[in-house]
C-alpha cells in the first residue's frame, strides 16, 4: 500500500515531531510505501501505536 509523502509529513507534524517531519519531507519518495515509511519511523524509535498515542488516540 502507498500513501502520499505529504500525508506522512502531516501526521508527524500533528504528532509534535517537526524535526522528523522535515527529514521525511527530505528523504522519503512520493508516494511512499507503507513498509518504507515504517522503516523510516523506526530509525527514530517511532511506532504506529506511538504516533496514534501522540495524536490523542489510543492504539
Amino acid at each position: 500500500m502507498e500513501v502520499p509523502k505529504q500525508h506522512v509529513v502531516h501526521i508527524l507534524r500533528q504528532a509534535g515531531l517537526p524535526y522528523v517531519a522535515d527529514e521525511a519531507q527530505r528523504v522519503l519518495p512520493d508516494p511512499v510505501k507503507y513498509d518504507r515509511a515504517e522503516r523510516f519511523l523506526a530509525q527514530y524509535g517511532i511506532t504506529k501505536d506511538g504516533l496514534i498515542s501522540r495524536r490523542g488516540g489510543s492504539p
